[in-house]
């Protein structure tokens, strides 16, 4: 019996032992820390997200390389085109879902498909309107031909600063740890500067007359707009939806202003007149989208104030239970000051 039961001592000891043997043997390794948000908690808020814009990214960076390696002389080769964004597609998808191991914030998925998207937008529009600059005529006519052999190495250049951007932005997104709503920011003015440079640029000169002109003020108000956003980014910190919904004032005010030119001078054709109605009209849309959707940023009103405060309020009773030193006692709370100390 005493030997048995030795045994059986023996092998609880064993089993409770294994474990620190089995991590301090050779060839095996501890499990790898995992970058967190605070607290222990790995946050992958973003992750499919992640991976929806890593297959857009791809699908573009894909049809764009094709498109740089299609044959003029070989009309079968614009299949490219189109294989390159199904293999780009591919690639996007298992790109994330193979390594991505650590966090996935959001914001840091925004910002890298705000860097993704400048990154493009540079890289095919900077050099095509370089080669524009001396067109005087509509693009495409024979005054002003589209540039397809140069606009082949465009869009290559554009792929390669579109993966450069990205790759920038997931480096340094977790550093900035901006908030969604911030990111969201970033890449919406950027847009809305690009569209706004634009018919900017048509102010001035008609774009048929000198396509170069607009093209090059929607590539410098697209490029401020990112980098004011950035700058200002505490005071783009707001819900995510709220930056939608003024995207959506900004389009609808773009579209009124048009229509409202458009309405009272149906014959009015002034390329002048129409830029500015439409610059006019999304500089309202956005104004009223700002200040009508302030309420969605609920997440601040539950914030502790800065400073200390202190109040008097409507006095509060409740009742009161407490254990001390073993004996129980029942009262009656009555709150009359509150504030934060």
């Amino acid at each position: 019996m005493l030997r048995k039961r030795m045994k059986a001592l023996a092998l609880v000891v064993a089993l409770g032992l294994w474990p620190a043997g089995a991590a301090g043997a050779p060839g095996v390794d501890p499990a790898p820390v995992r970058a967190t948000s605070g607290g222990g908690w790995v946050d992958r808020s973003g992750f499919g997200e992640l991976v929806y814009r890593s297959m857009l990214e791809g699908y573009l960076v894909g049809s764009f390389t094709g498109f740089a390696l299609v044959d003029a002389s070989d009309p079968s080769s614009t299949l490219r085109i189109g294989l390159g964004g199904v293999i780009g597609t591919a690639v996007g998808l298992a790109v994330p879902l193979l390594l991505s191991r650590g966090e996935a914030r959001s914001g840091d998925v925004v910002l890298m498909g705000a860097g993704h998207g400048i990154g493009m937008l540079n890289g095919f529009f900077v050099p095509l309107t370089i080669q524009l600059l001396p067109c005087s005529g509509v693009l495409g006519s024979p005054a002003c031909p589209f540039p397809l052999d140069q606009s082949r190495l465009d869009a290559a250049l554009s792929a390669g600063l579109s993966l450069a951007a990205g790759g920038l932005a997931a480096y340094f997104g977790p550093r900035l740890n901006l908030s969604p709503g911030q990111a969201e920011a970033v890449g919406s003015a950027a847009l809305w500067g690009g569209v706004a440079g634009f018919f900017l640029g048509t102010t001035f000169v008609a774009y048929g007359d000198r396509p170069g002109v607009a093209l090059g003020t929607m590539v410098g108000l697209a490029d401020a707009g990112f980098l004011a956003a950035l700058y200002f980014r505490d005071f783009f910190d707001m819900d995510r939806a709220r930056i939608w919904f003024m995207d959506l004032g900004v389009g609808l005010g773009a579209g009124a202003g048009l229509a409202l030119a458009l309405f009272i001078s149906p014959s009015f054709v002034n390329h002048t007149g129409l830029s500015l109605a439409i610059l006019g009209g999304a500089a309202a849309g956005w104004a009223v989208s700002y200040f009508a959707t302030s309420g969605l940023d609920g997440f601040k009103s539950s914030a502790p104030p800065e400073k200390a405060t202190a109040h008097f309020g409507s006095p509060s009773i409740r009742p009161l239970a407490s254990l001390a030193r073993g004996e129980r006692a029942v009262g009656v709370q009555i709150d009359v000051l509150q504030g934060r100390f």
